[in-house]
Protein backbone atom coordinates (compact mmCIF):
# COMPACT_ATOMS: atom_id res chain seq x y z
CA UNK A 1 0.00 0.00 0.00
CA UNK A 2 1.19 3.34 -0.66
CA UNK A 3 1.82 5.70 1.59
CA UNK A 4 0.14 9.57 1.47
CA UNK A 5 3.35 10.86 -0.32
CA UNK A 6 3.81 8.51 -2.63
CA UNK A 7 0.06 8.88 -3.71
CA UNK A 8 0.75 12.72 -3.68
CA UNK A 9 3.70 12.35 -5.89
CA UNK A 10 1.99 9.95 -8.61
CA UNK A 11 -1.76 11.23 -8.60
CA UNK A 12 -4.68 9.48 -8.99
CA UNK A 13 -6.52 9.01 -12.69
CA UNK A 14 -3.34 10.33 -14.72
CA UNK A 15 -1.86 8.43 -17.78
CA UNK A 16 0.05 5.36 -17.24
CA UNK A 17 3.48 4.76 -15.94
CA UNK A 18 5.50 2.25 -17.00
CA UNK A 19 4.27 -1.14 -15.78
CA UNK A 20 5.37 -4.75 -16.04
CA UNK A 21 3.44 -7.29 -17.64
CA UNK A 22 4.36 -9.89 -15.14
CA UNK A 23 2.83 -7.74 -12.54
CA UNK A 24 -0.54 -8.11 -14.04
CA UNK A 25 -2.78 -11.49 -13.49
CA UNK A 26 -3.08 -13.56 -16.34
CA UNK A 27 -6.19 -13.18 -18.79
CA UNK A 28 -7.58 -16.07 -21.25
CA UNK A 29 -8.64 -13.64 -24.26
CA UNK A 30 -8.55 -16.49 -26.55
CA UNK A 31 -11.52 -18.03 -25.68
CA UNK A 32 -14.05 -14.86 -26.61
CA UNK A 33 -11.92 -13.35 -28.80
CA UNK A 34 -9.49 -16.07 -31.05
CA UNK A 35 -8.32 -13.79 -34.25
CA UNK A 36 -7.57 -10.29 -34.30
CA UNK A 37 -5.69 -7.68 -35.49
CA UNK A 38 -3.32 -5.22 -33.78
CA UNK A 39 -2.48 -1.39 -34.62
CA UNK A 40 -0.67 1.43 -33.46
CA UNK A 41 -4.24 3.26 -32.28
CA UNK A 42 -7.94 2.84 -32.35
CA UNK A 43 -8.44 5.15 -34.97
CA UNK A 44 -5.89 3.18 -37.32
CA UNK A 45 -7.85 0.25 -36.72
CA UNK A 46 -11.15 2.05 -37.62
CA UNK A 47 -9.50 3.62 -40.69
CA UNK A 48 -8.24 0.56 -41.76
CA UNK A 49 -11.30 -1.35 -41.65
CA UNK A 50 -13.61 1.50 -43.13
CA UNK A 51 -11.24 2.37 -46.06
CA UNK A 52 -10.81 -2.14 -46.94
CA UNK A 53 -15.16 -1.87 -46.86
CA UNK A 54 -15.34 0.95 -48.78
CA UNK A 55 -12.60 -0.56 -51.36
CA UNK A 56 -15.05 -3.55 -51.94
CA UNK A 57 -18.70 -1.51 -51.97
CA UNK A 58 -19.68 1.80 -52.70
CA UNK A 59 -21.31 2.56 -48.74
CA UNK A 60 -23.40 5.79 -48.95
CA UNK A 61 -23.22 6.57 -45.00
CA UNK A 62 -20.77 6.29 -42.31
CA UNK A 63 -22.63 7.08 -39.30
CA UNK A 64 -21.43 8.22 -35.99
CA UNK A 65 -22.85 8.63 -32.93
CA UNK A 66 -23.15 12.80 -31.93
CA UNK A 67 -22.16 11.79 -28.15
CA UNK A 68 -19.14 10.20 -28.76
CA UNK A 69 -14.85 11.40 -28.37
CA UNK A 70 -14.74 14.41 -30.03
CA UNK A 71 -10.83 14.01 -31.33
CA UNK A 72 -11.61 10.81 -32.71
CA UNK A 73 -14.86 12.48 -34.63
CA UNK A 74 -12.72 15.20 -36.02
CA UNK A 75 -10.36 12.61 -36.85
CA UNK A 76 -12.46 10.46 -39.07
CA UNK A 77 -14.04 13.63 -40.63
CA UNK A 78 -10.68 14.40 -41.89
CA UNK A 79 -10.52 11.15 -43.06
CA UNK A 80 -13.94 10.74 -44.75
CA UNK A 81 -16.17 12.77 -46.77
CA UNK A 82 -19.27 10.57 -46.06
CA UNK A 83 -20.12 10.83 -42.46
CA UNK A 84 -23.82 11.62 -40.80
CA UNK A 85 -24.56 11.59 -37.14
CA UNK A 86 -27.40 9.72 -35.27
CA UNK A 87 -28.54 10.47 -31.73
CA UNK A 88 -28.17 8.08 -28.30
CA UNK A 89 -28.60 8.37 -25.14
CA UNK A 90 -25.13 7.09 -23.13
CA UNK A 91 -25.82 7.90 -20.07
CA UNK A 92 -28.47 4.37 -19.72
CA UNK A 93 -27.34 1.24 -20.31
CA UNK A 94 -29.96 0.59 -23.12
CA UNK A 95 -31.66 3.85 -25.74
CA UNK A 96 -35.06 2.02 -26.32
CA UNK A 97 -35.33 4.74 -28.79
CA UNK A 98 -32.99 3.96 -31.22
CA UNK A 99 -33.88 1.81 -34.23
CA UNK A 100 -30.77 1.42 -36.46
CA UNK A 101 -33.19 0.85 -39.28
CA UNK A 102 -34.78 4.34 -38.88
CA UNK A 103 -31.78 5.94 -40.02
CA UNK A 104 -29.51 3.49 -41.87
CA UNK A 105 -30.00 1.90 -44.82
CA UNK A 106 -28.68 -1.56 -45.85
CA UNK A 107 -26.00 0.44 -47.81
CA UNK A 108 -24.28 2.07 -44.84
CA UNK A 109 -22.20 1.40 -42.38
CA UNK A 110 -23.03 2.10 -38.48
CA UNK A 111 -20.48 2.79 -35.98
CA UNK A 112 -21.97 2.48 -32.36
CA UNK A 113 -19.84 3.24 -28.87
CA UNK A 114 -20.05 0.72 -25.65
CA UNK A 115 -20.42 3.32 -23.85
CA UNK A 116 -18.59 2.60 -20.31
CA UNK A 117 -18.47 -1.09 -20.60
CA UNK A 118 -22.27 -1.23 -19.37
CA UNK A 119 -24.17 -0.71 -22.95
CA UNK A 120 -26.35 -2.87 -24.31
CA UNK A 121 -27.99 -2.99 -28.41
CA UNK A 122 -30.49 -4.58 -30.09
CA UNK A 123 -29.23 -5.27 -33.59
CA UNK A 124 -31.22 -5.56 -36.38
CA UNK A 125 -31.68 -9.76 -37.16
CA UNK A 126 -32.51 -8.83 -40.96
CA UNK A 127 -30.61 -9.82 -43.72
CA UNK A 128 -30.51 -6.17 -45.35
CA UNK A 129 -28.64 -4.13 -42.77
CA UNK A 130 -26.45 -1.75 -42.86
CA UNK A 131 -22.49 -2.67 -41.32
CA UNK A 132 -22.19 -2.57 -38.13
CA UNK A 133 -19.41 -1.31 -36.55
CA UNK A 134 -18.66 -1.53 -32.16
CA UNK A 135 -16.12 0.50 -30.69
CA UNK A 136 -14.79 -1.13 -26.81
CA UNK A 137 -12.54 1.52 -26.32
CA UNK A 138 -14.34 2.64 -22.73
CA UNK A 139 -15.68 -0.98 -22.42
CA UNK A 140 -12.80 -3.35 -23.22
CA UNK A 141 -13.06 -6.95 -21.48
CA UNK A 142 -16.67 -5.60 -20.76
CA UNK A 143 -19.52 -8.49 -21.39
CA UNK A 144 -21.06 -6.26 -24.44
CA UNK A 145 -17.37 -6.66 -25.48
CA UNK A 146 -16.45 -10.11 -25.37
CA UNK A 147 -19.79 -11.57 -26.20
CA UNK A 148 -20.90 -8.33 -29.36
CA UNK A 149 -23.26 -9.51 -32.13
CA UNK A 150 -21.53 -6.63 -34.43
CA UNK A 151 -20.31 -7.40 -38.11
CA UNK A 152 -16.97 -5.91 -36.42
CA UNK A 153 -15.13 -4.71 -33.33
CA UNK A 154 -12.18 -2.47 -32.63
CA UNK A 155 -10.76 -0.27 -29.66
CA UNK A 156 -8.30 1.74 -28.51
CA UNK A 157 -6.29 -0.21 -26.15
CA UNK A 158 -4.17 2.58 -24.45
CA UNK A 159 -7.26 3.51 -22.77
CA UNK A 160 -6.77 0.69 -20.47
CA UNK A 161 -3.85 -1.28 -21.15
CA UNK A 162 0.05 0.53 -19.74
CA UNK A 163 0.88 0.72 -23.41
CA UNK A 164 2.59 3.53 -25.20
CA UNK A 165 0.16 3.13 -28.14
CA UNK A 166 -2.08 0.03 -29.16
CA UNK A 167 -5.31 -0.71 -31.08
CA UNK A 168 -7.33 -3.74 -32.03
CA UNK A 169 -9.55 -5.18 -34.96
CA UNK A 170 -11.47 -8.22 -34.59
CA UNK A 171 -14.85 -10.33 -36.13
CA UNK A 172 -16.98 -11.47 -33.13
CA UNK A 173 -17.81 -14.18 -35.36
CA UNK A 174 -14.47 -15.52 -34.46
CA UNK A 175 -12.95 -15.80 -38.35
CA UNK A 176 -9.39 -13.93 -39.27
CA UNK A 177 -9.29 -11.02 -41.16
CA UNK A 178 -7.22 -10.88 -44.17
CA UNK A 179 -5.02 -7.45 -43.67
CA UNK A 180 -4.48 -5.48 -46.74
CA UNK A 181 -1.15 -4.93 -46.70
CA UNK A 182 -1.22 -2.18 -49.21
CA UNK A 183 -3.46 0.27 -46.95
CA UNK A 184 -0.49 0.23 -44.64
CA UNK A 185 2.83 2.48 -44.62
CA UNK A 186 6.00 2.45 -42.81
CA UNK A 187 6.82 5.82 -41.09
CA UNK A 188 10.05 6.72 -38.91
CA UNK A 189 8.36 9.71 -37.18
CA UNK A 190 5.65 7.62 -35.98
CA UNK A 191 7.87 5.31 -34.64
CA UNK A 192 9.30 7.97 -33.03
CA UNK A 193 6.04 9.00 -31.54
CA UNK A 194 5.89 5.49 -29.91
CA UNK A 195 9.26 6.35 -28.07
CA UNK A 196 8.41 9.76 -27.20
CA UNK A 197 5.20 8.07 -25.06
CA UNK A 198 7.08 5.40 -23.77
CA UNK A 199 10.18 7.42 -22.46
CA UNK A 200 7.16 10.06 -20.46
CA UNK A 201 5.75 6.77 -19.14
CA UNK A 202 9.58 5.63 -17.94
CA UNK A 203 10.14 9.26 -16.64
CA UNK A 204 6.49 9.15 -14.43
CA UNK A 205 7.69 5.40 -13.01
CA UNK A 206 11.22 7.43 -12.15
CA UNK A 207 9.20 10.17 -10.56
CA UNK A 208 6.57 8.02 -8.85
CA UNK A 209 9.58 4.98 -7.57
CA UNK A 210 12.56 7.96 -6.83
CA UNK A 211 10.61 11.56 -6.38
CA UNK A 212 12.63 12.64 -8.75
CA UNK A 213 10.54 16.05 -9.15
CA UNK A 214 12.30 17.41 -12.15
CA UNK A 215 10.49 14.67 -14.73
CA UNK A 216 6.83 16.00 -13.77
CA UNK A 217 7.02 19.06 -16.25
CA UNK A 218 9.21 16.66 -18.89
CA UNK A 219 6.53 13.20 -19.03
CA UNK A 220 3.62 16.36 -18.82
CA UNK A 221 5.36 17.93 -22.10
CA UNK A 222 6.36 14.60 -23.76
CA UNK A 223 2.87 13.16 -23.77
CA UNK A 224 0.90 16.31 -24.68
CA UNK A 225 3.67 16.45 -27.60
CA UNK A 226 2.76 12.77 -28.34
CA UNK A 227 -1.13 13.67 -28.48
CA UNK A 228 -0.89 16.45 -30.70
CA UNK A 229 1.07 14.65 -33.30
CA UNK A 230 -1.76 11.72 -33.23
CA UNK A 231 -4.38 14.29 -33.84
CA UNK A 232 -3.22 15.51 -36.75
CA UNK A 233 -1.12 11.77 -38.49
CA UNK A 234 -3.64 10.34 -40.70
CA UNK A 235 -1.89 7.34 -42.13
CA UNK A 236 -2.52 3.66 -40.78
CA UNK A 237 1.24 2.77 -39.89
CA UNK A 238 2.71 -0.81 -40.63
CA UNK A 239 3.05 -2.04 -36.49
CA UNK A 240 6.59 -3.07 -35.96
CA UNK A 241 7.30 -6.60 -34.69
CA UNK A 242 8.93 -4.98 -31.56
CA UNK A 243 5.68 -3.04 -30.57
CA UNK A 244 3.70 -6.11 -31.76
CA UNK A 245 5.53 -8.23 -28.75
CA UNK A 246 5.10 -5.23 -26.71
CA UNK A 247 1.14 -5.30 -26.57
CA UNK A 248 0.77 -8.71 -26.82
CA UNK A 249 3.10 -8.86 -23.21
CA UNK A 250 0.08 -6.51 -21.94
CA UNK A 251 -3.17 -7.46 -24.04
CA UNK A 252 -3.75 -10.89 -22.29
CA UNK A 253 -4.37 -9.44 -18.74
CA UNK A 254 -6.67 -9.13 -16.61
CA UNK A 255 -8.17 -5.39 -16.29
CA UNK A 256 -11.46 -5.92 -14.79
CA UNK A 257 -10.51 -7.68 -11.19
CA UNK A 258 -9.09 -4.51 -9.62
CA UNK A 259 -11.55 -1.97 -11.13
CA UNK A 260 -14.35 -4.26 -9.45
CA UNK A 261 -13.08 -4.21 -6.07
CA UNK A 262 -12.66 -0.52 -6.30
CA UNK A 263 -15.82 0.59 -7.86
CA UNK A 264 -17.27 -1.93 -5.01
CA UNK A 265 -15.56 -0.03 -2.05
CA UNK A 266 -16.76 3.60 -3.60
CA UNK A 267 -19.99 2.05 -4.09
CA UNK A 268 -20.49 1.16 -0.60
CA UNK A 269 -19.72 4.45 0.20
CA UNK A 270 -20.30 7.44 -1.78
CA UNK A 271 -23.24 9.65 -0.96
CA UNK A 272 -26.36 10.26 -2.86
CA UNK A 273 -26.39 14.21 -4.15
CA UNK A 274 -28.25 16.27 -6.50
CA UNK A 275 -25.56 17.08 -8.67
CA UNK A 276 -24.49 14.02 -10.40
CA UNK A 277 -25.80 10.53 -10.28
CA UNK A 278 -23.18 7.66 -10.44
CA UNK A 279 -23.47 5.26 -13.73
CA UNK A 280 -23.69 1.55 -12.33
CA UNK A 281 -25.96 -1.73 -13.76
CA UNK A 282 -25.95 -4.54 -11.58
CA UNK A 283 -22.52 -6.24 -11.45
CA UNK A 284 -21.19 -4.83 -14.65
CA UNK A 285 -17.56 -2.73 -14.16
CA UNK A 286 -17.64 0.61 -15.73
CA UNK A 287 -14.78 1.56 -17.46
CA UNK A 288 -13.65 4.14 -14.43
CA UNK A 289 -16.09 5.68 -11.37
CA UNK A 290 -18.27 7.53 -14.18
CA UNK A 291 -20.16 10.50 -12.70
CA UNK A 292 -22.94 12.10 -14.66
CA UNK A 293 -23.74 15.74 -14.03
CA UNK A 294 -26.39 18.24 -14.87
CA UNK A 295 -25.07 21.66 -14.82
CA UNK A 296 -21.40 22.52 -16.02
CA UNK A 297 -20.69 24.69 -12.89
CA UNK A 298 -20.93 21.77 -10.32
CA UNK A 299 -18.74 19.60 -12.47
CA UNK A 300 -15.98 22.34 -12.56
CA UNK A 301 -16.43 22.47 -8.63
CA UNK A 302 -15.74 18.85 -8.22
CA UNK A 303 -13.12 18.36 -10.82
CA UNK A 304 -11.22 21.56 -9.55
CA UNK A 305 -11.73 19.67 -5.64
CA UNK A 306 -10.38 16.65 -7.15
CA UNK A 307 -7.33 17.51 -8.60
CA UNK A 308 -6.35 19.73 -5.13
CA UNK A 309 -6.37 16.49 -3.86
CA UNK A 310 -4.57 14.71 -6.34
CA UNK A 311 -7.11 12.79 -8.13
CA UNK A 312 -7.05 13.85 -11.89
CA UNK A 313 -10.45 12.97 -13.64
CA UNK A 314 -11.24 13.20 -16.99
CA UNK A 315 -14.67 14.55 -18.91
CA UNK A 316 -15.84 11.79 -21.58
CA UNK A 317 -16.67 13.84 -23.54
CA UNK A 318 -16.72 17.79 -23.82
CA UNK A 319 -18.46 19.45 -26.90
CA UNK A 320 -21.16 16.66 -27.30
CA UNK A 321 -25.41 16.26 -27.57
CA UNK A 322 -26.12 13.61 -24.97
CA UNK A 323 -30.13 13.59 -25.35
CA UNK A 324 -30.84 13.88 -22.02
CA UNK A 325 -32.65 16.15 -20.63
CA UNK A 326 -31.01 16.04 -17.35
CA UNK A 327 -27.94 15.07 -17.37
CA UNK A 328 -25.41 16.83 -19.65
CA UNK A 329 -21.68 16.36 -18.83
CA UNK A 330 -19.49 12.85 -17.34
CA UNK A 331 -16.73 13.07 -15.50
CA UNK A 332 -14.47 9.89 -15.38
CA UNK A 333 -12.17 8.60 -12.20
CA UNK A 334 -9.39 6.34 -12.88
CA UNK A 335 -10.12 2.94 -10.25
CA UNK A 336 -7.63 0.26 -12.31
CA UNK A 337 -4.95 -1.84 -11.17
CA UNK A 338 -2.38 1.07 -10.23
CA UNK A 339 -4.69 2.45 -7.62
CA UNK A 340 -5.39 0.18 -4.24
CA UNK A 341 -8.33 0.23 -1.86
CA UNK A 342 -6.78 2.58 0.16
CA UNK A 343 -7.01 4.97 -2.99
CA UNK A 344 -10.29 4.15 -3.74
CA UNK A 345 -11.33 5.48 0.16
CA UNK A 346 -9.92 8.16 -0.92
CA UNK A 347 -11.08 8.95 -3.62
CA UNK A 348 -14.64 8.82 -2.23
CA UNK A 349 -13.73 10.35 0.91
CA UNK A 350 -12.89 13.35 -1.03
CA UNK A 351 -16.27 13.20 -3.44
CA UNK A 352 -18.04 12.88 0.21
CA UNK A 353 -16.38 16.04 1.57
CA UNK A 354 -17.43 18.20 -2.06
CA UNK A 355 -21.03 16.56 -1.48
CA UNK A 356 -21.31 17.95 1.75
CA UNK A 357 -20.20 21.17 1.20
CA UNK A 358 -22.16 21.79 -2.19
CA UNK A 359 -25.45 19.62 -2.09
Amino acid sequence: MKNNHQLNSIGLGSFFHKTEAEDLPHYNLSLFIPNYELFYTGRHAIKYLLKDLLSKNAYSTIWLPKYYCQHVTTWLQQNFSNINFYTINAFCKEDESLHILNFATANDIVILNNFWGVFEYQLPKTKKKPIIIEDHSHGWLSPSCLQSKADYCFASLRKTLPIPLGGILWKPNGSKININSLLLKKDQEFYNNWDTTEKAMQLKTDYFKNNITNNKDVYLNLIAQSENYLHTQYNVITLKEQHKKYIEAFLHKNYTKNKKENLKTIYTAIETNNNFKVIKYNKLVTFGLQLAFKERTSFNLLKSHLISNDIYPSELWPGNDTSDKNYNFLLNIHVDFRYSKNEALHIVTTINKWTKENN
